[in-house]
């Protein structure tokens, strides 16, 4: 499961235990979650639940569980990664936590 480098940090620390993904294919169970920085780094982790919504069914926990300060970051963040989503559209949102937390 890749992740954009600016989310590794949170991940480690625990902050980001959710990540929502637009027509990306997740499952449960045992992941490798690959950051992309001047070398590639990838931790242990398991996917725990994979819940679905549309976007414009995100809540404020929702982004607070994906390490944001709010639903509007959230937003920004998914218009920014997934330029043609729209409100209507199904995501997943992904709980995930490191394999030896």
């Amino acid at each position: 499961m890749y992740f954009h480098r600016d989310y590794l940090d949170a991940v480690r620390t625990g902050l980001k235990t959710t990540t929502v993904r637009f027509r990306d294919p997740v499952s449960t169970g045992p992941v490798n979650m690959v950051f992309e920085l001047d070398e590639e780094v990838v931790l242990q982790g398991v996917v725990t639940q994979i819940i679905s919504k549309k976007v414009d069914e995100l809540t404020e926990q929702d982004a607070i569980a994906d390490g944001f300060r709010d639903l509007e970051e959230l937003h920004d963040r998914l218009r920014y990664h997934y330029p043609d989503i729209v409100p209507a559209d199904d995501i997943a949102i992904v709980q995930f936590r490191l394999a030896d937390a």
